[in-house]
């Protein structure tokens, strides 16, 4: 069985409400190449939604230790988390919150954040400041699109470079990563801070 036959129960039952990705070869050779580009051990992940990108990197090493946050807002999500804690007891912790509510001191033990959360202007920015002040070595971050709603004014991209462009921003972009998601071929950018 193959991890996209594997994945289906979290999805399977549940109204669509958000895409996500689909864990066959191309996003499983991403997965591999960003934990050996990184060499991350502790990820934490803001905003889980179904659980397909935690699902995926904890099938890619079994070495990482992966942290979920996410508010919750969607059934799926709580009933998910659960699922994949049973299956990986030792590697897999869920937090029912805002990432709003975390703070940067207790992140320290993080090499990498993946920010897949709330992509508006104002929660995406409060994401990104919370990782330039938790400073782990590397931010993934998933949606790296130049318009996601123009409805919502949801413009990831220009957002993200507009982080980059500032000087108290320790991150450079090192590497994007096309995937195939349920909605659309996305994309992901991997940051490095900078003297790392």
């Amino acid at each position: 069985m193959n991890l996209v036959d594997e994945s289906k129960f979290l999805s399977e039952g549940w109204p669509y409400v958000e895409g996500h990705i689909v864990p066959e070869a191309t996003t499983c050779r991403m997965v591999h190449t960003i934990l050996k580009l990184t060499k991350a051990r502790n990820v934490l992940e803001i905003g889980f939604n179904y659980g397909h990108s935690a699902f995926t990197f904890l099938n890619m090493d079994k070495k990482v230790k992966y942290h979920s946050v996410d508010i919750g807002q969607y059934e799926h999500t709580l009933v998910n988390a659960e699922k994949i804690k049973e299956m990986y007891p030792d590697r897999f912790e869920f937090t029912h919150m805002s990432s709003h509510d975390l703070e940067p001191r207790t992140l320290d033990l993080y090499d990498m954040i993946f920010v897949d959360g709330d992509h508006r202007t104002d929660g995406m920015s409060r994401d990104l400041n919370l990782c330039k002040e938790a400073a782990p070595d590397y931010l993934l971050i998933d949606d790296y699109v130049d318009c996601m709603s123009k409805e919502l004014g949801i413009f990831p991209k220009p957002l993200i470079h507009h982080f980059l462009s500032k000087p108290d921003f320790p991150y450079k972009k090192i590497a994007e990563f096309q995937y195939p998601a349920t909605d659309v071929q996305n994309c992901m950018v991997l940051l490095k801070r900078e003297n790392v």
